[in-house]
C-alpha cells in the first residue's frame, strides 16, 4: 500500500458571490401587496384625521355657542342695569313699591349667577378644544369666528358612500387579503435565479501567501438554480382556504356596513331637517318675543305695565335668544354628521 498525499497544508480564498432572482410570481406579488399595505396606512391617517376633525368641530362649536350666550346675557345685564336704576328712583319716588325694586335686584343677581357659569363652561370648553388641537393648556385663545349657518343643499340625495374612509379601509383589506391568498397559491410555482462567483484561492505548504508572486489563481463561475416545489403536505390548499373564509367575512363586512350608512344617512338628514326646523321657530320665538318686551317696555314707561309683565317679558326675550344659540349649534351638529356621513369631513 502507497500512501498518496492530497491537497495542500494552507488553503486561502476570498472573493465575492452574488445571486440574483430572476423570476417569482410569489415576489411580484408581494411587491403588489406592500404598495397596498402603505395605502392602507394612509387610509388610516386619514381616518384619524376625520376622527380629530369631528371632535374639534363639536367642541368649537360648543365653545362658539357658550360665548355668545355671555354675550346675549351680558347685553341683558346692561338693560337690567338700566332698569334698576328707573326701579330704583321710582321706588324712593313711591310710584311702585320697594319689592318691585328688590325683584330686579334678585333678577340681576341671578342674571349675574347665570354669566359666571358659563364663564366657568366657556373656559372648561377652551381647555378641551386647546387640549384636541395639541395647544398647551396655558396658551391664550379667542374665538372670533361668528357661528353662522349657510343654509345650502345638504340632504338632496342619497350620497355615494365609497368616499367613506371605512369602506376604503375594507376595500384595502379585502386587496390585501387577495393578494395574500395569490401568494399562498404561488408558493409552490417554480422559481428561476442566477448565481455568479468570483475569488482568488491559493493552496500552500508554507504560510507564505504573501511572499513572492502568483501564490494565488483566479476562480469564477457563474449559473441558473431553478426551484421546482414538489409537495408541501397541503399546506398551500390550507392557507388559501383560510384566505377564501376571511374573504368572504370582509365582503360581508362592507355590505353591512354599506347598509349603516345608509341608515346613518336617513338618519342625519333627518336630524339635520329636524334641527333646521327648530332653528327657523327659534327665529320667529325671538320675533315675537322682541315685539311683546318693546310694548311692554312702552307700557311700563307710561305705567299701564307692571314691572313684573316687563321682567317676564324681558326674561322670555333672553331665554328665546339663548335657545337660538342652543338651536344653531344642534344644526351645526347635525351638519357635521352629514358631512361625516357622506365623507366629507375633510373637505374644508
Amino acid at each position: 500500500m502507497i500512501a498518496i498525499e492530497i491537497g495542500t497544508k494552507y488553503d486561502w480564498s476570498n472573493g465575492f458571490k452574488a445571486t440574483q432572482l430572476l423570476y417569482s410570481q410569489s415576489y411580484l406579488t408581494s411587491l403588489k401587496l406592500a404598495k397596498r399595505m402603505i395605502s392602507m396606512g394612509e387610509l388610516n391617517l386619514k381616518q384619524k384625521q376625520e376622527e380629530v376633525i369631528y371632535q374639534v368641530s363639536q367642541v368649537y362649536y360648543l365653545s362658539q355657542t357658550t360665548r355668545l350666550q355671555i354675550m346675549q346675557l351680558k347685553t341683558t345685564m346692561q338693560n337690567m342695569d338700566r332698569l334698576q336704576e328707573i326701579a330704583k328712583l321710582q321706588s324712593e319716588n313711591g310710584v311702585i313699591r320697594k319689592i318691585d325694586y328688590s325683584r330686579v335686584s334678585v333678577n340681576k343677581n341671578n342674571l349675574q349667577t347665570q354669566i359666571d357659569n358659563l364663564e366657568q363652561l366657556y373656559q372648561q370648553d377652551l381647555g378641551l378644544l386647546k387640549y384636541l388641537i395639541g395647544l398647551n393648556v396655558g396658551a391664550k385663545v379667542e374665538l372670533s369666528d361668528s357661528l353662522v349657518f349657510s343654509q345650502g343643499d345638504m340632504v338632496a340625495s342619497l350620497p355615494d358612500f365609497n368616499n367613506r374612509t371605512e369602506l376604503k379601509l375594507l376595500d384595502q383589506q379585502i386587496e390585501i387579503t387577495s393578494l395574500t391568498r395569490k401568494i399562498n397559491q404561488q408558493s409552490q410555482m417554480p422559481t428561476l435565479a442566477g448565481f455568479g462567483q468570483f475569488y482568488y484561492q491559493g493552496q500552500r505548504n508554507e504560510l507564505d501567501f504573501f511572499k513572492g508572486k502568483d501564490k494565488f489563481y483566479k476562480v469564477g463561475f457563474v449559473g441558473l438554480s431553478l426551484n421546482i416545489p414538489i409537495f408541501d403536505g397541503f399546506e398551500k390548499h390550507s392557507k388559501v382556504k383560510q384566505k377564501d373564509l376571511e374573504l368572504l367575512q370582509l365582503q360581508n363586512t362592507r355590505k353591512n356596513t354599506s347598509d349603516y350608512f345608509t341608515k346613518e344617512y336617513t338618519d342625519a338628514a333627518r336630524q339635520f331637517n329636524s334641527s333646521l326646523h327648530g332653528l327657523i321657530r327659534q327665529q320667529e320665538n325671538i320675533k315675537v318675543a322682541e315685539e311683546t318686551y318693546n310694548v311692554s317696555l312702552q307700557g311700563y314707561q307710561q305705567q299701564v305695565v307692571s314691572l313684573s309683565d316687563l321682567l317676564l317679558s324681558e326674561s322670555s326675550l333672553t331665554e328665546a335668544r339663548l335657545s337660538y344659540f342652543n338651536a344653531l349649534m344642534q344644526l351645526k351638529n347635525a351638519e357635521l354628521d352629514v358631512k361625516k356621513v357622506k365623507g366629507e369631513l375633510l373637505n374644508y
